[in-house]
């Protein structure tokens, strides 16, 4: 997905979601009385401090919900190093690194651009890969942050599957117009062209399925931001990882 498609689709998210809010609250307001001079201003004030913060705050809501905790300098040296050196080879900006303690293989990629960007791997997933498998994960991770994924994703997310989940298929059919089957895979293509060692990846996530572990604090509404997603996700998009595997094998 280019990046500009994605910026535009969350935007879209957004404006929706204010016309919706405004034209109850505007609804109230007249039906109640309220004096004109009132019931314009204050609606737009509200729902517009209201999406402006959820923008500003929505990686941090997805961050703690998935106990994420920011790692302390030199605490886990590969994974800092391996992010360092592949931000520096490629043209990243260096995204601030998370961990949870949690002994399930995962990794998940939030912050709605390269500027906010928050990379969070389980201490499970640290354990497991080889250094070859890890710098394939976090390089298709990195990218998409490059082509906005994690923002469409992470609105997505928040806005959409957060506040809906008790209507999964109407979740589903929104995610289906919204996401393309294969932007996953995509940004997997994107990643090996970087490393340009597709088996590294492949490994990675054929390792991360065969585990089959979820991580403990594993909200549905943001299942499909995992690199490797848990079961049962509210939003998917697109390929299972064991097609991606296969999708790498003939590259």
């Amino acid at each position: 997905m280019e990046p500009h498609i994605a910026v535009r689709r969350s935007l879209a998210i957004f404006l929706s979601c204010i016309a919706w809010d405004l034209a109850i609250l505007l609804a109230i307001a007249f039906l109640s009385g309220v004096a004109i001079y009132i019931a314009i201003p204050v609606p737009i004030l509200v729902v517009g401090t209201y999406y402006l913060v959820t923008y500003r705050r929505m990686d941090l809501k997805i961050l703690t919900k998935i106990n994420a905790e920011p790692i302390t300098a030199g605490s886990f040296p590969r994974f800092e190093n391996l992010v360092e050196g592949i931000c520096v080879a490629h043209g990243f900006r260096p995204p601030d690194l998370f961990v949870i303690h949690d002994s399930a293989p995962n990794m998940i990629m939030v912050g709605r651009n390269s500027l906010h960007g928050r990379l969070v791997a389980t201490t499970g997933l640290l354990d497991r890969v080889t250094r070859v498998e890890l710098e394939g994960l976090i390089t298709h991770e990195l990218s998409r942050t490059r082509n906005r994924l994690t923002l469409l994703e992470s609105t997505a997310a928040v806005l959409i599957a957060r506040p809906m989940f008790f209507l999964p298929k109407f979740v589903a059919s929104i995610a289906r117009k919204i996401f393309y089957p294969w932007v996953v895979a995509e940004t997997d293509i994107h990643a090996v062209q970087m490393t340009r060692y597709p088996t590294g990846l492949a490994d990675a996530l054929r390792s991360l399925h065969s585990d089959g572990r979820e991580p403990t604090h594993n909200p549905k509404f943001c299942r499909h931001m995992w690199v490797h997603p848990p079961k049962d996700p509210l939003i998917t998009t697109g390929f299972s990882t064991m097609d991606r595997v296969v999708a790498l094998g003939e590259l």
